[in-house]
């Protein structure tokens, strides 16, 4: 009896003991099964969101900023110049000089620190280079205040405002440029500015920004404004000639100068009305410039040589003088002392006997120009001082 009693129990506890354990098994049974469809596609989903992330993080953060640095993009995209030179070390034009306009309204701030004012999008000046140098310079000549941009083969972009704090143009040198296609921008230090001047290109170290003078690389003496057309000048030519015809004939008219009368000086009123230029004269080496008569103003014989002889005029505005010697040939003058004296002399050396004949040119045609002309054995007197700043328009 109490045997039974025990065991029955017992077999209840182990009944129990064996339910638990099927039952804490169950659940593990169902988180290791094959996953659902719907699970899978969630699964896919977290996974290509992840790797569109991590692919974003390899992107730069400024796209636009990496086509600037790429010199490829740059130079594919860069717009057509105005200017395209081509130009190879040695070249015999240095330095070469391009008349242009900076300025525009696309802000220079763009191409890197350091780089102002504003230019066009399109570059100035394309240059393509070949060969082997020191160094190119490029600088712009100007009176206004303008800034510059150069690409260079590489993509880098080099900048210039002013050369120093009293000269505004911008200058910029390469160091052993590569060969390849430079990009040239002449700006302004304000939008919409325009800003007339010369970019120089130089690989010659005498010629720089601060000492730079156009006078030194073309020198001329003053040109009429007023310039007949080509088919007008011909027939000048044979007014000029029949003028000197004219002239031949009138010995009375001509005055007979002793030693003693180009000592003492001699004085004749003239009045400049012509309108042959005199540029059409067949002087030699020489420049005649101006407008003058087809006949001459004065005329005189001299009876004796002499030392030296000065043939001058005096007026309130701006004059030239031709004189015609006896063996024909021409000496002209437009500037007794250029840029200080606006009247002219004309020095004949060791002046032969014969017949002077003398032309008083003037440089505009719209008025006439009346003043006193001097005849004088001498080497230093010369005619008064007509400062250009002064001239009586």
């Amino acid at each position: 009896m109490n045997r039974v009693r025990w065991a029955a129990p017992a077999l209840l506890a182990a009944l129990l003991l064996l339910a638990a354990m099927f039952a804490g098994r169950a659940p593990v049974a169902a988180q290791s099964a094959t996953p659902t469809p719907a699970a899978e596609e969630e699964a896919a989903a977290e996974g290509a969101a992840a790797a569109d992330e991590a692919a974003a993080a390899e992107e730069p953060a400024d796209a636009s900023a990496a086509e600037v640095v790429a010199t490829d993009a740059v130079t594919d995209t860069v717009t057509s110049a105005y200017v395209s030179l081509d130009l190879a070390a040695g070249f015999p034009l240095d330095p070469f000089l391009v008349s242009v306009n900076g300025g525009g309204s696309v802000d220079a701030s763009q191409f890197g620190e350091g780089c102002t004012g504003f230019v066009n999008e399109a570059p100035t000046v394309s240059l393509n280079w070949e060969g082997e140098t020191d160094f190119v310079e490029a600088f712009f000549y100007s009176a206004s205040d303008p800034v510059m941009v150069v690409q260079t083969p590489a993509g880098d972009y080099l900048c210039s405002d002013d050369a120093n704090e009293m000269l505004l143009d911008p200058v910029i040198e390469m160091a052993q440029p590569a060969n390849g296609r430079y990009n040239i921008w002449v700006g302004s230090y304000t939008p919409e500015q325009l800003i007339p001047g010369l970019l120089v290109l130089t690989t010659r170290s005498e010629i720089n920004l601060g000492t730079f003078d156009l006078a030194s690389l073309v020198q001329r003496t003053p040109i009429p404004e007023d310039v007949l057309e080509p088919e007008e000048v011909a027939p000048r030519r044979a007014e000029i000639a029949a003028g000197r015809a004219t002239a031949a004939t009138m010995a009375e008219a001509a005055a007979v100068l002793s030693n003693e009368d180009i000592i003492d000086g001699v004085k004749q009123n003239v009045t400049a009305e012509g309108s042959v230029p005199a540029f059409e004269l067949p002087a030699d080496d020489v420049f005649c410039a101006g407008f003058i008569g087809e006949e001459p103003d004065f005329s005189f014989d001299l009876e004796a040589e002499g030392d030296r002889l000065r043939v001058y005029f005096e007026a309130q505005a701006d004059s030239t003088l031709v004189v015609q010697l006896p063996d024909g040939t021409y000496l002209c003058n437009d500037d007794a002392v250029t840029g200080d004296n606006l009247n002219p002399l004309v020095e004949i050396p060791a002046p032969s006997s014969g017949r002077y004949n003398v032309f008083v040119g003037r440089l505009q045609l719209d008025e006439p120009i009346t003043g006193e002309l001097f005849v004088v054995e001498s080497s230093t007197q010369m005619p008064a001082d007509l400062d250009p700043s002064t001239e009586q328009e």
